[in-house]
């Protein structure tokens, strides 16, 4: 009797060893390091080159303007703006682990226009080199003051703007660091991407920390800054779509689709995606079923949408805007807490909104 327990016991024992070898084995059948290449190689690489291009262009198109103001240069730049704005939306779930802490893309892009900082330099005698931009607010330069120079007023107006030499150069001198900005990035992509690819700890300096992170990260910027707080739908219920990105040339939902694609690029991959990383070890679809529905309810709400500006939706009440607010909040929850939660990763943002 005594050895037929000792047998139990020790089958009981082995039985165990074997359940927890199988939860700390779960993760091998996912290849971590195939995935980081993908990150790289499918959104990274593509991203980052499309925003240096689009960059070019636009600094191309403000040297012509600021060569030859009239209607045709104005209208030009306008659109390569545009463009690059919404480059820059798709390269932004790059912005983690050791580039994000270079503070690279704060410098090209903090929107919220610093207009009086921008007027006060103009106004001012100090002079416009490349050094004194670096000097002012990142309000106060890159493309958020850029847009506030060339879609604040209309179109004669703003022509007529530029008979002042100093605002002349000062969009020059903007658009030269605005690139070499860009330029840079893509340099500390390139320098970073090996180190960031072998990086397979598990820790919360581990690669898929730092894109869980970025993820929820720019899902709750998208949530509370990009629409609650202009729409009323966060701490307050006063509209105000001035605080609106990209609010003066009216490509605020562009600019969401693009970060909601991203990240959608993110999770799902292109050969392999963190989806399959939580089926591996979920066992199970549940999880990617809801974040599949999630996207597809964000998807359908932009699409919705896309016939008008968020600046008039948001003016009209409709209320497909406040429905995006919730189906993105929802899309958080499952990011955050479910997928955090299976892949062992530390959510080292959290913003308590997200889930109310």
């Amino acid at each position: 009797m005594v050895k037929k327990n000792v047998l139990i016991a020790i089958m009981a024992c082995f039985t165990f060893i074997l359940a927890c070898s199988k939860d700390e084995n779960d993760k091998e059948f996912f290849n971590v390091k195939n995935y980081h290449q993908s990150f790289v190689d499918d959104i990274i690489i593509p991203s980052t080159t499309d925003l240096v291009t689009n960059t070019k262009t636009l600094n191309d198109a403000i040297i012509d303007f600021t060569s030859t103001i009239n209607e045709t240069n104005l209208s030009t730049l306008r659109n390569a703006w545009k463009n690059t704005a919404i480059s820059f939306s798709k390269a932004e779930i790059g912005n983690l682990g050791d580039v994000q802490n270079l503070a690279i893309y704060l410098s090209i892009y903090s929107w919220g226009a610093n207009e009086d900082k921008i007027e006060e330099f103009i106004a001012s005698t100090t002079t416009i080199s490349d050094n004194d931009v670096n000097s002012l607010p990142t309000k106060a330069r890159g493309l958020s003051a850029i847009e506030y120079l060339i879609f604040e007023n209309d179109i004669p107006t703003t022509i007529a703007s530029f008979s002042n030499q100093r605002r002349n150069d000062f969009l020059s001198v903007l658009g030269k660091n605005v690139t070499e900005k860009v330029n840079l990035l893509d340099t500390q992509w390139k320098n970073y991407s090996n180190n960031f690819i072998n990086n397979t700890s598990t820790g919360i300096n581990g690669s898929i920390n730092f894109i869980v992170n970025q993820m929820n990260f720019l899902l709750e910027n998208v949530r509370r800054f990009k629409i609650g707080e202009p729409a009323g739908l966060e701490n307050s219920s006063t509209i105000d779509v001035t605080l609106l990105q990209a609010d003066k040339s009216r490509i605020s939902l562009a600019l969401i689709k693009e970060n909601i694609a991203s990240i959608k690029s993110a999770y799902y991959g292109n050969t392999e995606g963190l989806d399959d990383y939580v089926r591996t070890i979920a066992t199970n679809e549940d999880v990617n079923d809801a974040i599949n529905k999630a996207f597809f309810d964000i998807e359908n709400n932009i699409t919705s949408l896309s016939n008008t500006t968020l600046k008039n939706a948001i003016e009209a009440n409709d209320s497909i805007v406040s429905q995006l607010h919730n189906n993105i909040k929802d899309l958080i929850i499952l990011i955050k807490v479910d997928v955090a939660s299976i892949l062992s990763v530390t959510v080292t943002f959290t913003d308590n909104d997200g889930d109310s």
